[in-house]
């Protein structure tokens, strides 16, 4: 039999008391003790835990304790029978520090809420779900926590509960509150006047709503509803604003990059449809929102097209989205090329959504969507080869910095190499004899040699980040050097690099001198 050093009965009495009969774990805080039901007496589910153990072999013991050490208070913590069984199986996990911190915290629970209320959980989250609908109701701000939601979805219930044959969605941005309320069927009949009789803004808001399907915003106190108890109820609320558009159905569309030649497909999309009598409008996004489109079908059908960069923003240069296939469509574009948007009808076949036409207004769009993805590709190629982590940004580039853009993605691709027979004269240099510079041991005047000249790389910035330094290498190769003048340590002086019919020109980039 293994002696245990138990608490006695006063020690127990006292690690309840001091935390409430709470459990100190303060993931818990069960209640351990209470009445029992149709009799006398108490019933209690706590127990006097050891935080070291009682008896050799046990969870966390401390040999080095004596036995009135192990049976005293400090030994001690009051959990729920649950708890105290985990602590027990988890020893590594639940460490005599972290249960000394444990009832201290239950110590200093207690102390503090000694005299006020105790709430039990469900209580709790009922009051706050009230008050949270109590401050939707009156159009307030509300916290965006689990309960506010909750609190949300019991909304759109009450709600859709006045009227089964509208669907209502309810959110609150900005501390604003808002419900989109959709209809279930196409039939639905609702009376909407006008406040005043001789007010026409509702006829003119409505006449756009049904000729073209145009959306329009009116305050509700300038406008009576009938015919339903749920916008009867909406619209009595004071400070509202009431919103009505065409029901929008989505379609699946392709986009594609074409000219006479070509035809190349992009990505697949969804555009929104809608309209009225008198007009249809196709509206969408593509390219992960990086392109969008919009077409008003009426006696006159006109396509508009527009970049977002926006969609760019923050992300690496190395991985835009769909930018190995926009750099495809370069030379598809820049060769009388258009974007074109079809969707594909199961009776009508292939129709065409929208495309940039051959107008100036499309062709100086198609102009602006080649040049940007031609600076950001050219962009992609420095940031690889300079082992950057630039990301897209909004940017202003100087033509200067476009030629020296140009120049270095064009190195990094090749080295231009420029033979004996393609130079017109001799390149002259202006260069600085270094000190201790010795005619007698210099290459002036040698035949065959080769000069590597390193000038620093003019382009400093992309998209407003700074880029490592880099350095353009002029090098000659089996060529001549003389000149006039008299050769001194520290002057700077010309030379002429005689050109022969083995020499040869190569300018290339480098990162190193």
């Amino acid at each position: 039999m293994k002696s245990r050093d138990d608490f006695s009965k006063a020690t127990k009495k006292e690690l309840a008391e001091r935390v409430g009969h709470l459990c100190s774990n303060p993931e818990c805080r069960v209640l351990t003790k209470g009445a029992k039901t149709d009799s006398n007496g108490t019933v209690g589910i706590g127990v006097a835990a050891h935080i070291t153990a009682a008896a050799i072999g046990g969870p966390r013991y401390d040999a080095s304790l004596t036995k009135q050490q192990r049976k005293s208070f400090d030994n001690g913590i009051w959990l729920c029978q649950s708890c105290a069984r985990i602590i027990d199986v988890d020893v590594a996990k639940y460490s005599v520090s972290l249960l000394k911190s444990w009832r201290a915290q239950a110590e200093e629970f207690s102390n503090t809420n000694i005299g006020k209320k105790i709430y039990d959980e469900h209580t709790v989250k009922k009051e706050i779900i009230k008050s949270t609908i109590e401050h939707i109701s009156g159009w307030s701000g509300s916290s965006s926590s689990d309960l506010a939601i909750k609190a949300i979805q019991i909304k759109e219930a009450e709600l859709s509960s006045l009227d089964s044959r509208f669907n209502v969605t309810t959110n609150i941005i900005d501390g604003k509150v808002s419900s989109l309320i959709e209809p279930k069927y196409h039939d639905i009949e609702l009376k909407i006047a006008a406040a005043d009789k001789n007010d026409d803004t509702l006829y003119s808001c409505l006449l756009g709503l049904e000729e073209e399907g145009r959306e329009f915003s009116i305050d509700t106190s300038k406008i009576n509803i009938s015919g339903s108890p749920l916008f009867e109820q909406m619209i009595a609320r004071p400070g509202g604003v009431f919103q009505a558009g065409a029901v929008k159905q989505k379609i699946q569309c392709e986009l594609y990059a074409t000219n006479n030649d070509e035809n190349l497909f992009l990505a697949s999309c969804r555009a929104h449809i809608y309209g009225g009598t008198k007009k249809t409008i196709i509206e969408g996004l593509a390219l992960n929102s990086f392109l969008s489109f919009s077409t008003e079908m009426s006696d006159i059908s006109k396509s508009t097209f527009s970049i977002r960069t926006s969609s760019w923003l923050g992300k690496k240069l190395s991985k835009l989205p769909f930018f190995p296939k926009l750099i495809k469509a370069i030379d598809i574009l820049s060769k009388s090329g258009k974007l074109k948007v079809v969707h594909d009808h199961p009776e009508l076949g292939e129709i065409i959504i929208a495309q940039t036409n051959l107008s100036d207004k499309g062709e100086v769009f198609i102009g602006q969507v080649v040049s940007l993805l031609k600076y950001v590709h050219k962009a992609r190629i420095v940031n690889n080869y300079l082992n950057s982590d630039l990301t897209y940004q909004y940017f202003n580039a100087s033509e200067e910095e476009v030629k020296a853009l140009d120049e270095l993605s064009d190195l990094i691709g090749s080295p231009v190499i420029i033979t004996a027979d393609q130079i017109e004269s001799n390149p002259k240099l202006k260069v600085l004899l270094c000190e201790g510079f010795c005619e007698d041991e210099s290459f002036i005047g040698t035949p065959n040699t080769c000069i590597r000249i390193y000038g620093p790389g003019s382009l400093k910035q992309l998209f407003n980040q700074a880029i490592p330094e880099y350095f353009i290498r002029h090098q000659y190769n089996n060529v001549g050097v003389a000149t006039n003048e008299e050769l001194i340590e520290n002057t700077e002086v010309e030379l002429e690099l005689q050109m022969s019919d083995s020499s040869q020109y190569i300018k290339s980039v480098t990162q190193y001198k």
